[in-house]
């Protein structure tokens, strides 16, 4: 009990909710001395040389070459890659500010969304998924800061698969099918130790830090026990230790990785608190933009183009607000039609299930008490070591498809829980997935009395699609989005998640698992208590009320070529019938990759910016 006690205390002490006692003596000013290091190396989280903010020196009528929208996972490459034309003056702006604190700690990455960091979207309710979440509605976290959603994202970095960017080509998007878009990665990578299939030197650092608790390898041997090998590109069914975007024990998001190193170019200004309304359209051609600068609205010129890098969500509202997009959509709101597109449809998204719980032995996690705890919190404020120094999910990840093909249809995550759940993963995970109380309480008991695992299926090539629609002709109102989870018309997503829940039982079967005793934990959802527990008809109901979003949004603004009448931008980025203007984020997804897409949307970032090169230094005469 004391060593409890003294725990909180000092925990209290560095989060600043108390202070202590006046102490003296050469004893209290050892102590002062820790408590002193520990808040600044706390408060220093947040101190990172970022670019300064031109925000305050922007003036109505301002004029810069290129103007770029949204400073995520695309918008940071391009604004760097842009920049190194001296003659050029670049624009970034960005609607959040910088990110906070708490975004630094890897191990705390589920706990940001409905903060300042995000843009606390919520989805429009759905008749086949997220039905038996407290909120009703399926969350979608977008970062709304510099860096975009990499400032909340889970910091896994994969490429995807030959697969992923073939199925592009062969919808007529010429120099995205696999082959062609590697060159990209490796431009920005920098991954050390890695093979020539990888680059180095890039600004993009990576870590692949291997978990030591003994789950890891007990996953490994029943993984290889079921058949599995080893993942790569280019044979991508199997088991991976993924690529982290964690550089000494803190978050590397895009902003760090592509801004910062260059933030003393004269011709790169990045302005945040600076939300784009709508284009500037004069005759199908792009002339500027219409942004909201701390509350203040103002018309910016851009003499060369404008590059929506604003995401899956953003880059389609900003579209239809400027009159381009689904004529019948924009005539409902009373926004003048500019150009007919089909602007945020083709909307997809991966889907996680969190109601797969398994109560196991002692002996699958490493033993923890109070002063564990209060250890780990030392060792990374003073070091950045540590559990709080990796991220909350476990990167050990396992690609699959049930059918036995060569590409997989289910991406696979686990997230081991010490009991009572000292590290608060449990309570934040069932906040951050808004799990219903009798989920919450069935975990929390069980938690109780043993350590438990997450086991998390995802699907990967996902059927369904939803949209984006505006909710009004403000251009600053919130847009309604509509992700039609499990609502494909032979319901092959439901189907896969449902075979994602059974591979994982199966696991649990194994010789190497089945001697850590795995119970599984049954979640009695109101919803679904008229099927048998563990039959198929219970899961297929357990997805429906509890499955939601990986934040892996994409598509809503298609690349196809013009004969595609669902395409918005071409292969080169273009918005089909627009001039000066271009499309370059996740959006452009004519397909949803397998994996994590943070990785990809780089890509597409580092792409985007060599055709604008080339196409401004060609003066090719379709700009």
């Amino acid at each position: 009990a004391v060593v409890v006690l003294e725990s909180q205390r000092k925990m209290d002490v560095l989060h600043g909710t108390q202070c202590p006692h006046s102490l003296s003596g050469p004893t209290s000013h050892l102590l002062m001395t820790i408590f002193n290091t520990l808040i600044t190396s706390n408060c220093q989280l947040g101190e990172y040389p970022y670019p300064a903010d031109y925000a305050p020196q922007l003036r109505d009528g301002d004029e810069f070459d290129f103007i770029i929208v949204g400073s995520g996972s695309a918008g940071s490459v391009l604004a760097n890659r842009l920049s190194e034309n001296p003659s050029w003056r670049i624009l970034l702006l960005e609607a959040g500010t910088y990110p906070s604190a708490a975004t630094e700690i890897p191990f705390n990455y589920y706990s940001h969304g409905n903060t300042s960091d995000d843009w606390r979207y919520a989805m429009e309710p759905q008749e086949t998924a997220c039905l038996g979440l407290k909120t009703k509605l399926c969350g979608c976290p977008r970062g709304k800061a510099l860096g975009g959603s990499t400032a909340i994202n889970a910091m896994i970095y994969i490429r995807g698969n030959r697969k992923d960017y073939d199925q592009w080509a062969e919808l007529g998007n010429t120099g995205w099918d696999y082959d062609s878009v590697m060159k990209y990665f490796k431009r920005f990578e920098d991954v050390q130790g890695a093979d020539e299939r990888y680059g180095k030197g890039g600004e993009l650092k990576t870590t692949r830090t291997k978990n030591s608790e003994p789950i890891r390898q007990i996953l490994i041997d029943a993984y290889q026990e079921l058949g599995f090998g080893e993942y790569s590109d280019e044979h991508p069914i199997g088991y991976l230790d993924s690529l982290s975007t964690i550089v000494d024990g803190t978050r590397f998001n895009t902003a760090k990785a592509f801004l910062a190193p260059i933030k003393e170019r004269k011709n790169l200004f990045v302005a945040l608190n600076s939300q784009v309304g709508k284009l500037l359209v004069k005759s199908g051609t792009v002339e500027g933009v219409e942004v909201r600068v701390n509350n203040q609205i103002v018309k910016l010129r851009a003499g060369k183009e404008v590059i929506l890098a604003a995401g899956s969500i953003n880059s389609p509202q900003i579209l239809m607000n400027s009159g381009i997009g689904p004529e019948g959509h924009l005539q409902d709101v009373g926004i003048p039609l500019v150009k007919h597109l089909q602007v945020g449809e083709n909307l997809q998204d991966h889907m996680l299930f969190s109601g797969l719980l398994y109560s196991v032995d002692q002996s699958v996690l490493s033993p923890t008490h109070e002063k564990t705890i209060v250890d780990d919190y030392y060792q990374y404020y003073m070091h950045r070591k540590g559990p709080f120094a990796r991220s909350g999910i476990e990167n050990l990840l396992l690609f699959l498809d049930p059918q036995g093909s060569q590409f997989p249809m289910l991406e696979m995550y686990y997230l081991p829980l010490h009991q009572n759940d000292p590290y608060g993963s449990l309570a934040t995970v069932q906040s951050v997935m808004s799990m219903p109380e009798e989920a919450v309480k069935a975990a929390t008991d069980s938690n109780r009395k043993s350590h438990n695992v997450f086991f998390v299926p995802t699907n990967s090539y996902t059927k369904s699609k939803g949209r984006i629609l505006l909710r009004s002709s403000d251009p600053y109102d919130t847009p309604k989005i509509f992700p039609n989870y499990f609502s494909d018309p032979k319901g092959e997503d439901l189907q896969n998640m449902l075979e994602g829940v059974r591979f994982f039982q199966n696991v649990t079967k194994t010789r190497a698992f089945a001697r850590y005793n795995p119970k599984l934990v049954h979640f009695d959802l109101v919803n679904c208590r008229e099927f048998e527990p563990d039959s198929d008809d219970y899961w297929r109901c357990a997805l429906r009320n509890i499955a939601t979003t990986v934040y892996h949004t994409v598509g809503t603004c298609k690349m196809g070529p013009a004969t595609d009448p669902d395409a918005v931008v071409d292969a080169r980025l273009k918005v089909h019938g627009i001039k000066r203007l271009r499309v370059a984020d996740a959006s452009i997804m004519p397909k949803i990759i397998s994996c994590n897409t943070s990785g990809t949307t780089m890509m597409i970032g580092e792409k985007a910016a060599e055709m604008i090169k080339e196409d401004w230094v060609n003066k090719r005469n379709e700009l």
